[in-house]
């Protein structure tokens, strides 16, 4: 895999004709203020091109604009108070947000529950809402949805009486495939990266590093995939889980309990891990369990058959990927200072080879060079709710992995797990570089197989240090393409 800088000349222009209003200038969001005010990239660009479209920099004007339309329809968390006596006043209050929707089951009840809507901004919980809005919008079931509220005072009750979501819900994946196939591999390379919101022409950033930044993706287009990135600070580790999408759900260090992960028996409501599509674990250096042994194994079940049992309520299954993200210390010469094993600094249960192992990878952070504010996107790129929803659509196509298995053989040195891992990697990276399949055998090589052992040889680097178990394996996973 080459280190060096892609020769192509972007062209905003292509990605324009190409996809029209499915993209935008990237420069928009950043002179907004708009991810500053808490508001997600998927929401904010959608946001922009509605009450601002254009390109470039936004304008003295665009900017009062703007600012005067948040102001007027997002609340803060301040605004409860006000937003209820409105309510009472008669008042239709209008609104953008994070709706949620939950329907709670409880033993020995005669009558049905109501669905309940819930607007965490806002803390109001049991806001009434028609199952009419709910079947048009099935996601708020799920990891909610943003978009505009309606809300009013219905028989003393807050009730959502209208909905409209922002959010990109269908993308045509042959359609989208068509649109790759007008691009070269660098040139479309560049376009995933820009729509990630870095700049692809930025010297810092050589081909080796965007493909660490792309597998940030991995994911996303993968179900059940599980890995990590370990990184030294300031590299923007967790910045596109952020803004990609309602259905990725970001939880940063500290504590994490089993009713969050899991199941909550007292609520009876799925943990984050049966209602998101990706749970991202920030700076996982300092994440803790109340009780690691009650934690782990049910972890150590999920990651390897995407199922998990909730003690008296069955099984729940689950196609969400696990993604831990960690800070590692790196030596004088920017290299991790225990290379052979990456996981040294990371909590004690990481260390039990069985849990290690049913990582598809590690991402190596280190290589991805530190962000700094003329690394953030220029150009045009894909609207991040778009592309965000096109990446997570590619999870049910299994041409991909059919695609790994059949030009990818191993030999004695890898276990069925290091196959299973390196094949998903291998399909991830199909569906990010070339979602059309229109590729060679040495572009499957390169773009795919290669990076893909190499998120998996860090996995065996690590258990053939703690366990002498796998040093029958030998140190090298050997991989071919056929």
């Amino acid at each position: 895999m080459t280190s060096l800088n892609s020769t192509t000349t972007y062209n905003g222009t292509q990605v324009r004709e190409i996809f029209g209003n499915l993209s935008i200038d990237k420069t928009r969001l950043p002179s907004s203020g708009l991810t500053a005010a808490g508001i997600p990239s998927f929401v904010a660009e959608w946001l922009l091109d509605k009450v601002t479209p254009g390109s470039g920099q936004l304008t003295s004007a665009e900017i009062e604009k703007i600012n005067a339309f948040v102001t007027k329809a997002f609340p803060r968390k301040d605004d409860a108070n006000v937003i209820r006596y409105k309510l009472t006043q008669g008042e239709v209050c209008k609104l953008i947000a994070l709706l949620k929707v939950r329907v709670k089951l409880e033993k020995d009840q005669d009558t049905v529950p109501d669905p309940l809507a819930h607007i965490p901004i806002l803390s109001m919980d049991n806001c009434s809402i028609s199952t009419d809005l709910i079947e048009r919008n099935e996601m708020l079931l799920r990891q909610g949805i943003w978009g505009k509220i309606s809300l009013a005072l219905l028989d003393g009750k807050p009730e959502i009486i209208d909905f409209d979501p922002f959010q990109c819900s269908n993308v045509d994946l042959q359609a989208y495939a068509d649109c790759r196939a007008q691009f070269s591999t660098d040139q479309w390379r560049d376009l995933m990266f820009c729509s990630m919101g870095y700049n692809p022409e930025h010297p810092s950033y050589t081909t080796e590093a965007k493909t660490w930044v792309l597998a940030r993706l991995l994911p996303l287009v993968e179900a059940n995939y599980h890995v990590m990135e370990l990184a030294p600070k300031g590299t923007g580790k967790s910045y596109v889980y952020e803004n990609i999408s309602s259905k990725v759900s970001l939880v940063s260090g500290g504590k994490i309990t089993r009713a969050q992960l899991f199941f909550n028996g007292r609520s009876r409501e799925v943990g984050i891990l049966g209602r998101h599509d990706v749970v991202v674990l920030d700076e996982v250096q300092s994440l803790t369990f109340d009780n690691p042994d009650e934690m782990v194994g049910p972890l150590k079940t999920y990651l390897a058959s995407n199922r998990y049992n909730c003690g008296g309520f069955g099984d729940i299954s689950s196609d969400c990927s696990l993604t831990l993200l960690a800070n590692i210390e790196l030596d004088t010469y920017l290299q991790p200072r225990n290379p052979d094993n990456l996981i040294a600094d990371l909590p004690k249960f990481f260390s039990e080879t069985a849990l290690l192992d049913r990582f598809a990878g590690i991402i190596p952070g280190w290589e991805i060079p530190k962000f700094k504010r003329e690394m953030a996107a220029s150009q045009v790129g894909l609207k991040m709710d778009f592309f965000g929803e096109a990446l997570l659509s590619l999870r049910r196509d299994n041409r991909y992995l059919a695609y790994a298995q059949q030009h990818t053989q191993f030999d004695h040195t890898a276990t069925v797990r290091d196959q299973n891992a390196i094949l998903k990697s291998a399909s991830g990276f199909l569906k990010i570089l070339y979602p059309h399949l229109d590729l060679t055998l040495m572009d499957y090589e390169r773009d795919c197989l290669k990076p893909a052992c190499r998120l998996r040889q860090a996995i065996r680097n690590s258990e053939y240090y703690l366990d002498d178990e796998f040093r029958q394996f030998g140190r090298d996973i050997l991989v071919e393409t056929i």
